[in-house]
């Protein structure tokens, strides 16, 4: 039975000190849910969940920890819905009154959280919301990258830190910078490489931030204690989300100073750290 993938986001804001979650009416199933939607041909899952959020609701979000999939059945096969907590992005409106309705959603709100269990139509949402009830607590994201796809060494014969991304790399950047918008981020720093620094161009002009760039942080330049007391006081201090991009040499020392196990990152690969108070609560991977 094939698999038919889609992802969604269990939205919270806070409403004079309590929290409310944002339902979708889908006038087609005369049902309650969150939002959610299919992932495009070529599309990353947690792209795909911003943009149905976006689409259903009006509301830019952020994602925060990641929830268990949900699994059933339906006629073309078992859809398997991958869903985040999340909240309305930084300095966006958490307004619904404003969206248009239409064929396919006809009604969005803001419910606290045990209407909206009421309100909810299928007993797995109920079930997912309960998860999301109990880690909606507010997490940074600290997103780990190794670099993406570079002209290879042997057909290069200039310094190797002028290396540049290749096609595959240059696409790999642009697919990169839709991850790190679902996670929000607001702080770039990179290697000084200049197949790092491409690695991130596309993100940082899109969000408007300026990268840091990090001797200390290159091949040349790396040295495993520093990087490893870099990467420990980046997680002590996380207030803005904030990516890291470096190389496959390197990213043992940061893995080891985050204290999380080194997943062996491939080219265009990130892992996001959900970070809550110093302490790495939930950790996921997604490839460019």
């Amino acid at each position: 039975m094939p698999e038919i993938p889609a992802a969604g986001v269990v939205v919270f804001r806070e409403h004079d000190g309590l929290p409310e979650v944002a339902l979708v009416h889908r006038p087609k199933y005369d049902d309650w849910s969150f939002p959610k939607g299919k992932v495009d041909p070529g599309e990353t899952v947690p792209v795909a969940a911003i943009r149905e959020v976006r689409e259903e609701t009006g509301l830019r979000v952020a994602l925060g920890r990641p929830l268990r999939r949900q699994r059933y059945p339906v006629e073309a096969g078992q859809k398997v819905v991958h869903y985040w907590v999340g909240r309305v992005a930084a300095g966006t409106d958490d307004d619904v009154d404003g969206y248009q309705i239409n064929d396919e959603i006809d009604d969005v709100e803001w419910l606290p959280v045990e209407k909206a269990r009421e309100r909810l139509t299928y007993p797995h949402d109920r079930a997912t919301l309960a998860e999301a009830t109990d880690v909606r607590h507010p997490t940074t994201p600290l997103v780990v990258l190794r670099h993406a796809s570079a002209v290879g060494r042997s057909s290069w014969s200039r310094a190797d830190q002028e290396r540049p991304l290749d096609d595959t790399g240059r696409a790999q950047a642009v697919t990169l910078a839709g991850l790190l918008m679902a996670y929000d981020i607001g702080r770039v720093i990179t290697s000084t490489s200049v197949r790092c620094v491409q690695s991130v161009a596309p993100y940082a002009g899109m969000a408007g931030i300026s990268a840091e760039q990090l001797r200390l942080l290159s091949e040349e330049g790396a040295e495993g204690g520093s990087v490893s007391a870099l990467a420990a006081d980046l997680l002590r201090e996380l207030a803005v989300p904030t990516v890291i991009c470096t190389h496959r040499p390197v990213l043992p020392w940061v893995f080891g100073g985050l204290g999380v196990r080194d997943p062996k990152l491939a080219k265009g690969e990130l892992m996001v750290l959900h970070v809550r108070a110093g302490d790495v609560c939930e950790v996921e991977t997604f490839q460019a």
